[in-house]
């Protein structure tokens, strides 16, 4: 009997210790998985935390909520959005209170959508109100749910609204701008006797994505009869998120091109030797003629030698100042072309981006709770 109590004694705590090495492995693997998410590498991560959700492997049910979510989010980042659902509602399944707001900067945008959007399937259908002990027919009515302040992205917006007739009866919805109610953009119907939601784009009739603005959504239910529901109206305010785009640059400053030209000046020696020659002409000149009234008073005011002086002194300036000539830097010009058609490139790639980001600028949903 002793041998047999030690042998049980000794079985239990081999399963012990086994089941706590389970719970480490389970832990690391999910801490692991974690980590891989925090360095971009999705597969890495779903890779351990299907290691951490198989059967035998010991997680507690805090455990597999967490590690559900994570493997949901890592499907999400590998754009299997079908996985990533199945992924969330098994741990919604388990904690129907669980949250992913302190994940958001995990990415991807579209997290808080897709999760929600699989809390408000597994939401109870609101019970319809008890019938009245009365022999008359209840009056038929229908109930209108929408989400609250939320963002949806523009590849896959799907705004879930939720309809529920108090007794069999086909609903439908209609989405029209509130400043033109009658003039219905997008419109669904539910199967008779059904309550559910059903999916808007926020999309019109021509596929475009509605403008920002305030759009009033009607509910309407009709049943088998031809009774009808009173119309149940909300507002929705849509706006789309701030765009990250990008500032365009300066232009360039003149300092940032090449000269192009280069001046060459001429000196010619015929000139200084023109201008000294007419200079000595010009003061013996008079002389030379032999003209005596020509050469009267020309001692005593000098006027002949400083028009000589004059003429002199033009020549000089003409040798120093000489010609300019203006010679194209081939090399230079092509330099500047290059540089203006990389600029030119460079802002017309980011007016690109910034059209490009501005078009994809998330949508945002916010339920104004009140009839138009």
């Amino acid at each position: 009997m002793r041998l047999q109590g030690a042998v049980i004694g000794l079985l239990l705590v081999v399963v012990q210790a086994h089941t706590l090495r389970a719970q480490v492995d389970v832990a690391a693997s999910i801490a692991g998985a974690r980590a891989q998410l925090d360095q971009f590498n999705p597969d890495s991560a779903s890779a351990l935390l299907e290691r951490a959700l198989t059967p035998n492997s010991g997680a507690s049910k805090e455990q597999r909520v967490r590690a559900y979510v994570l493997y949901g989010i890592a499907q999400l980042s590998s754009k299997n959005v079908s996985a990533a659902r199945l992924a969330f509602r098994q741990a919604l399944q388990l904690n129907p209170s669980e949250r992913v707001d302190s994940l958001e900067f995990l990415q991807p945008e579209n997290l808080l959508t897709e999760f929600n959007s699989e809390r408000l399937a597994l939401a109870p259908a609101p019970e319809a109100p008890a019938a009245p002990a009365v022999a008359a027919p209840v009056p038929l009515t229908v109930q209108l749910a929408l989400p609250a302040d939320t963002t949806l992205p523009v590849a896959d917006a799907r705004l879930p609204i939720f309809l529920a007739p108090s007794r069999a009866a086909r609903a439908a919805v209609a989405i029209a701008s509130a400043a033109a109610p009658a003039a219905p953009l997008w419109a669904d119907t539910l199967p008779l006797g059904a309550t559910g939601a059903v999916g808007w784009d926020l999309r019109g009739r021509d596929g475009a994505l509605v403008a920002p603005g305030r759009y009033r959504v009607t509910a309407t239910a009709v049943d088998s009869a031809g009774s009808a529901a009173p119309a149940v109206t909300r507002v929705v305010v849509i706006s789309r998120a701030p765009a990250d785009t990008q500032a365009l640059p300066p232009p360039l400053p003149r300092s940032a091109f090449l000269p192009e030209f280069t001046s060459v000046s001429h000196r010619s020696a015929s000139g200084l030797l023109v201008g000294v020659g007419l200079g000595a002409a010009v003061a013996l000149l008079p002389s030379a003629l032999g003209r005596p009234e020509l050469n009267k008073g020309l001692g005593s005011d000098g006027t002949a030698y400083l028009v000589a002086g004059s003429v002199a002194i033009a020549g000089v300036i003409a040798f120093v100042a000489g010609g300019q000539e203006r010679h194209p830097l081939p090399e230079n010009v092509q330099k500047n072309a290059a540089l203006r058609q990389q600029d030119a490139a460079s802002r017309a790639a980011i007016v690109e981006a910034n059209a490009r980001a501005r078009q994809n600028a998330p949508v945002r949903v916010q339920p104004e709770g009140g009839k138009p």
